[in-house]
């Protein structure tokens, strides 16, 4: 082989292969047998485009994304979860009222909602929805006193109102405290005791020893026997309370007629009248007295016995049993046809 073939040989191979080494392959055509149309292969296989679903009108991909409640949200975390319409990652987030809050952490934590905030139950108290300090200690008794937090252990909740215990016996008067050892509430005031019988007359105090409570009035006691007429006070060894009025005894059988005082030994009280009570009228009748011996009373009116053989009471009048009937409150006379009030108008 002579000097000029082998350079001619050489070249064509070093062509050769550098075309097969350098430039890309060539796109052929092929005839899919089963639709007859020309694809094109290529040196690589396409990649499918990811899935799509619908949420609330737009699309989303459910291997990155989430529909809450017509929302597209990102997913977050590992198990994520729809907070109405906001995705949230339970491992670390709450989901409360509908809005998403940082979960609280801590080896003890207790996490709660607390309205639409988080809240951490063991260190925290929800107190009318109000996220506040949770009391601690040894002797701690924590609670809700309305909308704030308070220690039972040395805190009263009086009204809403957190108030420190007073004294050995610590109660509540309204929205103060009090110690009920030494002091009083009366109608939501704190007043101080007053004596050994010490008791209430409407806001105040008073010893009841040595005063009266007479209508919400605070009164000296007028003797041992003092007592209330009306609002004031007066004394039962010598005087009356009639109709609220003081009037004064007259005797040992001192009593009330109406306003007014009486002896009831020698009067009789009738109606409200003061009349002379007498042997011979010791009753009354009505407003006035009568004798039961000779009269008698019928609806307040006393009439005669006299002349009846059975006298009895028809109504407001005095009629003979013996000789009339009583029909619907009047007397009439009894006959042969007539022995009943039947067929009487």
């Amino acid at each position: 082989m002579s000097l000029a073939v082998s350079i001619c040989l050489c070249a064509v191979l070093f062509f050769t292969f550098s075309s097969c080494a350098s430039f890309p392959r060539k796109k052929t055509m092929m005839v899919a047998p089963e639709t007859g149309l020309k694809q094109q292969e290529t040196r690589y296989r396409r990649q499918a485009p990811p899935a799509q679903s619908f949420c609330g009108g737009s699309a989303f991909y459910p291997t990155t994304q989430m529909c809450c409640n017509g929302n597209v949200e990102p997913k977050v975390g590992l198990t994520p979860l729809c907070c109405d319409s906001h995705s949230y990652d339970p491992a670390t987030q709450m989901c409360c009222e509908g809005t998403v809050s940082n979960k609280p952490v801590g080896v003890n934590a207790m996490p709660t909602c607390c309205g639409s905030d988080a809240y951490d139950a063991a260190s925290q108290l929800c107190c009318s929805g109000n996220v506040m300090h949770k009391p601690s200690g040894p002797n701690a008794k924590p609670g809700c006193c309305g909308d704030q937090s308070y220690d039972g252990a040395t805190q009263l909740c009086c009204d809403s109102n957190v108030m420190p215990m007073m004294g050995s016996l610590p109660s509540c008067c309204g929205s103060n405290s009090y110690d009920a050892n030494t002091t009083l509430c009366c109608d939501s005031n704190v007043v101080f005791k007053a004596g050994r019988q010490a008791g209430c007359c409407g806001s105040y105090g008073y010893d009841g020893a040595t005063q009266l409570c007479c209508d919400s009035v605070v009164l000296p006691k007028p003797g041992a026997s003092g007592a209330c007429c009306g609002s004031h006070s007066y004394n039962q060894a010598t005087e009356l309370c009639c109709d609220s009025r003081r009037v004064l005894k007259t005797g040992a059988t001192s009593a009330c007629c109406g306003p007014l005082s009486y002896n009831s030994a020698s009067s009789l009280c009738c109606e409200g009248n003061v009349v002379a009570k007498t042997a011979s009228r010791p009753r009354c009748c009505g407003p006035t007295s009568y004798s039961p011996t000779t009269e008698i009373c019928c609806d307040g009116h006393a009439s005669l016995r006299a002349g009846l053989t059975r006298p009895t009471c028809c109504g407001g009048s005095v009629y003979d049993a013996a000789t009339s009937l009583c029909c619907d409150g009047v007397p009439v006379p009894r006959t042969l046809q007539r022995q009943s009030c039947a067929g009487l108008a």
